[in-house]
């Protein structure tokens, strides 16, 4: 209280001998008030310090308190003794000591970290006493975490060691823990000392810090089990073999999985048969545990014996597992891309086969959307093709299972150069067999929905092998995969120069409604010499399309009837034939276009384009009927011109016989000498007559009928003497002249007459 007045420390002695009495009595009285103040606060110190290691707390507070109370307050002043130590001056050391004894008990609150990590800048005892509380193996972590200061708690472990020499283990583990750093020296031979405590937790935290093997197997047999873990965690962590032998010999889950978390990355022999030992003989195998272990070393760059022991477990535990975790260790085991030339790696794809196979179809249809299963896809094989043969003909899994197939060549980010290839094989795999219509709207949505880019051209490929090998799954082929009918069209027509065959191999196959297209690029380009030999395939196609398709065929026909009026008015004699043919076929066809129904795909165009091929029809009966008019006009020309050209002969013939008779008679004198005539050849027809032949066309003439206008040509022919023939029929030269222009005309006007005639005169006479 001196001391606080302002009295130097080295008179106090002096000036309390020189007190005057009363002054005493009141300077005593205040000291004993507020110095029962502070007795009320080292009762719960008292109390609180039997559970710490260090002693001294009573009186470090007494002394703490003797520099903090109040002594110069006025002695009017009275306050609750709460508040003078409370209030004001705030009492830490009760709350100290109860943190710190929270702290060594193992499993303190936040609060009471905080404040033994505050406690933790007291140069005293409660610092140290924070040290040794912070470092224990069970506090270790979370105050390593709560980022404590490693140089103040250093220093705190020091000051342990140098003033506690019965702490003197405790507090080397306390520096090593702060300092990271092997112990050294005479902190060495206090944690050797440590190992021989009587008491089994400093034996513990000696043999953590030791990393001492035998101290650690025997804190792994004791019954406390966080005790048994941490001795188990630090074994793991130099990779004691006897550890992995108890492990192998009598684990449980708990214990193996303690073992996994701190297993170096370059293990001990014999690591991964004790922990597929432990796997096979608890629930789970050890899945995700043995999962994250696994993965610290890729499966490829194993030794063969440990491959072999993953692909033996694999077979008979990882099958039997969740898919999750089986598509998990496929994974690992296939994300090398040199684990594809691995055989073990079968072992996990067959093990992921069998583990979707056992789920139901609801939860399977979930995992093909992964990543992982992907990479199944990616590796599956003709054997494990089945399963995927299987599972897309359930409804839950039918439209994931083919997305995912189609999508493979861009998901997969390992073994691009096979991903394309397999995704193509296994398409096909799920085409082939039975059941096939179930998945022709599936899978014409999955093929509408992806986007493949430069991968398209594979699948492409293969359903374009297929087209080709297989006749009769066109059809399915190109409602399936409507949307590369384009690139299969053009696969067609590169591989197929004929027009014709690859008309008569789409047209049959493809949708209805593109039968216009198919006609169109069978006729629009066509040579007009080659159109004969396209356009019967077209009214075929027509005449089986139109009952159930009047609209999309009436098109396509429109197309055809077009093109070939186009050649008919060019004039290509060729195609008379063929018009001649739509013309009497036509009349058939627009009848039952009229008389079916349009499907609900075609009311959108109300049109039925028979207007339009009517057209063509009149345009090609007109060219037609122009060109026989030419061809009768011609025959009847060169008709004329035979008529003529015979009479003329007959005339030229008649004046040089009569010539020749003429020079041939002698010199008359009185009596006119007739010379002898030669006998007349008569002729009849040999062959057999036509009601033609005896029309009576000139009733007053001699020559009524054609067959005596005939005969007497035929007889004019072989006689040589032209007037016996005329005499012979009644005829004179000015008669035979008169009649012979009669029948000229008539055989100009009548071409059957004529064409008779020509017949007549060439055939046989007898």
């Amino acid at each position: 209280m001196l001391a606080h007045a302002g009295v130097d420390r080295y008179a106090l002695a002096e000036r309390v001998m020189l007190l005057p009495t009363s002054m005493a009595e009141r300077l005593e009285a205040r000291y004993a008030r507020l110095w029962a103040r502070v007795g009320r606060l080292l009762v719960d110190v008292r109390r609180d310090a039997r559970a710490l290691w260090l002693r001294g707390y009573e009186e470090e507070a007494e002394d703490r308190w003797a520099r903090r109370l109040p002594w110069h307050a006025p002695e009017e002043v009275s306050a609750e003794p709460e508040e003078g130590l409370h209030t004001p001056v705030p009492a830490l050391e009760p709350q100290w000591l109860s943190a710190l004894v929270e702290v060594h008990g193992g499993a303190p609150s936040d609060a009471a970290l905080d404040m033994a990590l505050a406690c933790l800048e007291d140069e005293g005892l409660f610092g140290c006493e924070a040290a040794l509380a912070l470092t224990r193996w069970r506090v270790w972590p979370r105050a390593r975490r709560a980022r404590v200061s490693r140089e103040r708690l250093a220093q705190r472990a020091r000051a342990v060691f140098g003033r506690f020499p019965e702490l003197a283990a405790r507090a080397a583990v306390a520096w090593v823990r702060a300092t990271g750093r092997a112990a050294e020296g005479e902190l060495l031979l206090a944690l050797r000392e440590g190992l021989l405590h009587p008491d089994a937790d400093v034996r513990f935290e000696c043999a953590l810090c030791l990393r001492d093997e035998e101290g650690l197997l025997a804190a792994e047999e004791a019954t406390d089990l966080e005790r048994a873990a941490e001795a188990r965690r630090a074994l793991a962590e130099v990779g004691s073999v006897r550890l992995l032998a108890r492990m192998a010999s009598r684990g449980d889950a708990d214990f193996a999985i303690t073992v996994l978390r701190r297993l170096p990355t370059q293990a001990p022999p014999g690591t991964l048969s004790a922990l597929l030992a432990v796997s096979d003989r608890v629930e789970g195998s050890l899945a995700e545990a043995l999962h994250a272990w696994a993965q610290a070393r890729p499966f490829a760059e194993l030794s063969a014996e440990e491959r072999a022991l993953w692909a033996d477990w694999a077979l008979a535990r990882l099958a039997r597992l969740p898919a999750e975790d089986a598509l998990r260790f496929l994974g690992w085991a296939a994300a090398d891309s040199g684990a594809h030339a691995v055989e073990e790696t079968r072992a996990f794809v067959s093990a992921v086969a069998e583990s979707l196979a056992r789920e139901p179809p609801s939860r399977r249809a979930s995992r093909f959307p992964d990543l992982a299963f992907s990479r199944f896809l990616t590796l599956v094989d003709a054997e494990d093709a089945r399963w995927l043969h299987t599972w897309v003909h359930e409804a839950p899994c039918t439209e994931p299972l083919l997305a995912a197939v189609l999508s493979l060549p861009s998901r997969a980010r390992w073994g691009e150069a096979l991903a394309p290839a397999q995704g193509a094989r296994l398409l096909m795999a799920l085409w082939a067999g039975a059941g096939r219509e179930r998945l022709l709207a599936p899978l014409a949505k999955a093929v509408r929905a992806w986007s493949g880019g430069g991968q398209q051209g594979v699948f492409i490929g293969v359903v374009w092998e297929r087209f080709q090998a297989h006749p009769d799954e066109r059809a399915d082929l190109l409602v399936a995969f409507a949307p590369w009918r384009t690139a299969l069209w053009e696969r067609q027509q590169a591989a197929e120069p004929d027009a014709v065959v690859s008309f008569q191999t789409w047209w049959p196959v493809d949708a209805p409604e593109q039968l216009p297209s198919h006609v169109d690029a069978l006729v629009r380009e066509a040579p007009l010499e080659d159109l004969s030999r396209r356009l019967p395939p077209v009214w075929s196609a027509a005449e089986a399309r139109v009952d159930a398709w009047p609209r999309c065929t009436s098109l396509a026909v429109s197309s055809a009837a077009a093109v070939l009026s186009g050649g008919v008015r060019r004039g290509v004699d060729a195609l008379d034939a063929d018009a001649e043919h739509f013309l009497s076929w036509f009349p058939g066809f627009r009848e039952r276009v009229l008389a079916a129904s349009p499907t609900s795909s075609e009311q959108g165009d109300s049109r039925d384009f028979l207007g339009d091929i009517e057209v063509d029809v009149r345009l090609m009966r007109e060219q037609l009927e122009r060109k026989r008019q030419r061809e009768d006009q011609a025959r009847e020309d060169a008709l004329r011109r035979m008529v003529e050209a015979s009479r003329q002969r007959d005339l030229e013939r008649q004046r040089e016989l009569m010539a020749r008779q003429v020079e041939a008679a002698p010199p008359r004198l009185d009596v006119e000498l007739t010379p002898p005539r030669a006998p007349l050849v008569l002729l009849n027809p040999g062959g057999p007559l036509e009601p033609l032949d005896m029309e009576v066309c000139f009733p007053e003439g001699r020559l009524r009928t054609l067959l005596d206008y005939t005969r007497l040509l035929k007889s004019l022919s072989v006689n040589n003497d032209a007037m016996a023939v005329f005499e012979a029929h009644g005829l004179s030269v000015a008669t035979w002249t008169s009649e012979a222009t009669a029948w000229g005309a008539l055989l100009t006007r009548r071409m059957e007459l004529a064409l008779r005639f020509g017949a007549l005169f060439q055939g046989p006479w007898a």
